[in-house]
């Protein structure tokens, strides 16, 4: 039998924080090995449930601030073809205010232009991971 490959993508982003998106086979225990969560937790496994997951994380090698997608196999029989984009836009969203969130910062209707940008940067980046087989 086949092992399916293990991706984890590094995105280096512009406001000091990367986007790591870890495809569905890469294991908690491939996680904790590069990665720690900001309150200095260890990494563990997320829900079943859950399509996708975000955390805000250190890179063990350089303690570098980072947000942590973690793409999952989960396919309920009443999922239709689009589910996955909502998922991705909707986790964009959780790291695009956490990346806001890092540096201070908030999101005003007058000004949301450059949230806008990273927003739609977040979503590219999960989707080219997520396409990968």
């Amino acid at each position: 039998m086949k092992k399916k490959k293990s991706i984890i993508d590094t995105y280096e982003a512009i406001y000091n924080v990367d986007l790591v998106v870890a495809n569905k086979h890469v294991t908690t225990e491939e996680l904790r090995k590069l990665y720690i969560y900001s309150d200095g937790a260890e990494i563990e496994d997320d829900n079943p449930g859950d399509f996708a997951t975000v955390s805000t994380c250190y890179r063990k090698s350089d303690n570098k601030s980072v947000a942590l997608v973690r793409l999952h196999d989960y396919k309920p029989k009443y999922i239709d073809k689009f589910h996955w984009i909502d998922t991705i836009s909707h986790e964009a969203g959780h790291v695009a205010l956490d990346i806001y969130g890092h540096m201070d910062q908030q999101v005003y209707n007058s000004s949301s232009e450059p949230f806008c940008y990273l927003l739609g940067w977040v979503t590219k980046c999960i989707y080219k991971t997520f396409q990968k087989k």
